[in-house]
């Protein structure tokens, strides 16, 4: 097959899943509709990424574009909402960390409305339209290339991302970061093209799947401790006692990190 044929109809996939998601959003009434959207849109950011040779870096891009400034707000409110849990479960009895967590939530509230707002104003139908445009454009003959060979060359190029990042130190805050990044790249890669792969590429999604999840639970904790510290409202004393439990919780997060990247390294 064609890798240009095999994007274009996981492109239309994922579109169909954004289609079907958004309506549900608007109704407010469906916890996972939120979280179903962002999992398309975000497949479908690193798709059109690794896309561009087929459809040029400057279309690719164009179209990428507006799927990743809503993706960008609903990060934000993702972010919000977990470091409502992390901050709910810290055992700091102060007035002030209470109304702190208060405020936090109007935070929330006012991301949700920004996310329909988006929705209603049309922002997730300009980024539909613009990647349907995209599909309908003929790919050039000099730009098609059998899928197998397409697959293998993208997971390898996400595969050399995490190993230049894989030794990153666990106090390198961004580092880390972008080590999560690089796993859900080669996650997400081996996962859209598992069938063009030989079986040793296509396993690397459920490792990448497992080191890309911890690393996420390490960065929110990273997130509530850098946010924490420099939140005014709170007095110094007040905040080092909620930093030093955040830091507990970040060394046990760590352990599980450094116990799994020790046994994938054994196993790779």
């Amino acid at each position: 097959m064609d890798a240009s044929v095999f994007v274009e109809g996981a492109l239309r996939n994922l579109d169909a899943i954004v289609e079907e998601t958004t309506p549900r959003v608007l109704q407010q009434s469906d916890e996972e509709a939120l979280h179903d959207l962002r999992v398309a849109i975000r497949r479908m950011r690193v798709l059109l990424k690794v896309a561009r040779p087929i459809y040029t870096k400057f279309y690719a891009n164009a179209v990428r574009e507006p799927f990743t400034a809503f993706h960008r707000a609903t990060s934000a409110l993702r972010d919000e909402e977990v470091l409502e849990e992390i901050l709910a479960s810290i055992a700091v009895k102060d007035a002030a960390f209470e109304r702190y967590k208060k405020m936090r939530k109007r935070r929330e509230r006012r991301l949700r409305k920004d996310i329909i707002a988006r929705i209603e104003l049309g922002q997730v139908t300009h980024a539909r339209r613009k990647l349907a445009a995209l599909i309908e454009l003929p790919v050039k003959p000099k730009r098609r290339v059998e899928l197998t060979t397409f697959a293998r060359e993208v997971v390898l190029e996400a595969q050399k991302s995490v190993e230049k990042l894989r030794d990153v130190p666990v106090t390198d805050v961004e580092g880390l970061h972008e080590l999560r990044i690089a796993y859900k790249n080669l996650r997400y890669t081996a996962e859209i093209f598992a069938d063009g792969l030989p079986i040793d590429l296509s396993a690397l999604a459920d490792p990448a799947k497992r080191m890309q999840t911890l690393l996420g639970d390490l960065h929110d904790v990273d997130v509530a401790i850098a946010t924490v510290q420099k939140a005014r409202s709170l007095s110094p004393g007040v905040s080092a006692r909620i930093v030093r439990s955040l830091r507990r919780m970040r060394a046990k997060r760590v352990r599980d990190y450094t116990e799994a990247s020790g046994y994938n390294r054994l196993a790779s």
